[in-house]
């Protein structure tokens, strides 16, 4: 029981993230962007503000939602990992087909499905988000942790077998609707 609510906790705070105000992202001045470096997710740290996203999956939804296209998606994630573990580690690759300018989190949010249904879901993150200033073309790069525990009541590892990863990246623009961006699935086999 305990894990159930260390989850909806987790998903209380993952939520909290997703959202920044205008003023916020006004406040990061017009040189958040900074130079680019391909090897890093670029711009400065932002102070995010609560607020939620009605098109994140929960736990036993149906996935992939659906997305906006701006941002392709590309994952390097081990493809087998041990349950015990609870989490694997890899890095998602964010290519912008425009130019795109907004906070994101430090991470993106990997979802663990199993026959098209989430059985696991991204770990809460602080409300510290990061100010991107992308060009058409640019790449950036963003740590994943993908849990391994389910988000099923009681939680507990997830049974062995296998598995799909996702990545979801959400730029809060400073203007404008959320951009919204999927990849995957990628396979994982955990045991």
């Amino acid at each position: 029981m305990q894990c159930g609510r260390r989850n909806a906790r987790r998903l209380a705070f993952f939520s909290l993230f997703l959202t920044v105000t205008l003023a916020v992202a006004g406040c990061a001045g017009s040189d958040a962007g900074g130079a680019r470096d391909p090897e890093e997710s670029p711009g400065k740290d932002v102070t995010m503000t609560p607020g939620h996203s009605d098109d994140a999956a929960g736990c036993g939804q149906l996935f992939p939602p659906q997305t906006d296209g701006v941002l392709t998606l590309d994952a390097r994630f081990p493809d087998a990992a041990a349950g015990a573990d609870g989490m694997v580690t890899g890095t998602v690759e964010a290519t912008s087909s425009r130019p795109v300018r907004g906070v994101v989190s430090q991470q993106a949010e990997m979802f663990l499905v199993r026959d098209g249904r989430v059985v696991g879901l991204p770990m809460a993150q602080d409300l510290v988000g990061v100010q991107w200033d992308l060009a058409a073309g640019d790449v950036a790069r963003l740590p994943g942790d993908a849990t391994l525990i389910s988000c099923e009541p009681g939680g507990g590892p997830v049974q062995p077998g296998e598995y799909q990863l996702y990545a979801r990246v959400v730029v809060n623009p400073d203007d404008g609707p959320a951009v919204v961006s999927v990849g995957g699935p990628w396979p994982i086999r955990v045991s």
